[in-house]
């Protein structure tokens, strides 16, 4: 582990920065991407947004030919897929390894969450208020409003309680248990700064009376992480 706390601290922030912008890439090329070019079509543009999620990154694509609907449900399906499954393949990782460098957890860890909320979050706020990959699924009948809340929020709560996990065990390496779970409960307030900054987007037109709903995964952690460890 580090000497400081602050190399810590700035490793960690710093790292979350690069990987929120990583993730969106993973979205956007690897996901989309994939899928174009895997059907025979060609990727026109790619505009991977440094505001995320204030502003959309965006995939543009063309194909010469017909493109079944099929194809356009697996292309539009693909950024959300990958990113499940890059967040859950390195949940595991860190779930199931006893010891990883520190430098390296964190890249794990913030791979995991950013891939988890890109996903997940698109899942959850597409079914209170459709737009983007999730306004064209469920207009192509693969989705509906119920069924993408449903799976985002299945999703979300798994992997919340599987990063709690892994951070805290992160944390207990630099910090006394107590600051390290205080520490595990004030990260997931970035959850409703996220959603902040979404609902000031003028490409998003979500309610701000969901805003309060955001507030629960810091407030479950708090209680949690009281009633596991710090009431013994």
């Amino acid at each position: 582990m580090p000497d400081k706390p602050t190399t810590f601290f700035t490793t960690f922030v710093t790292l979350g920065f690069i990987f929120k912008i990583v993730s969106e890439f993973l979205h956007e090329v690897c996901g989309h991407g994939f899928f174009v070019l895997l059907f025979g079509g060609k990727i026109t543009g790619v505009h991977i947004s440094l505001l995320w999620p204030y502003e959309f990154s965006r995939i543009s694509w063309s194909f010469t030919g017909d493109v079944s609907l099929t194809q356009l449900a697996w292309i539009y399906v693909g950024g959300i897929l990958v990113c499940l499954f890059a967040s859950f393949m390195t949940q595991t990782f860190l779930f199931c390894k006893k010891k990883v460098q520190w430098h390296l957890a964190i890249v794990l860890f913030w791979l995991a969450f950013w891939t988890l909320v890109n996903s997940t979050g698109y899942l959850i706020i597409g079914g209170l208020a459709p737009f983007g990959d999730v306004e064209e699924l469920i207009g192509l009948g693969v989705l509906t409003r119920q069924s993408s809340l449903l799976i985002g929020l299945l999703f979300f709560a798994l992997g919340f309680i599987l990063l709690s996990w892994v951070l805290r065990k992160l944390f207990v390496e630099i910090y006394p248990l107590r600051k390290a779970s205080f520490g595990v409960s004030l990260f997931w307030l970035i959850i409703p700064l996220l959603v902040t900054v979404m609902m000031l987007s003028p490409e998003r037109s979500l309610a701000w009376s969901y805003l309060p709903l955001s507030f629960i995964p810091a407030l479950l952690s708090i209680a949690l992480e009281y009633l596991l460890f710090l009431s013994k």
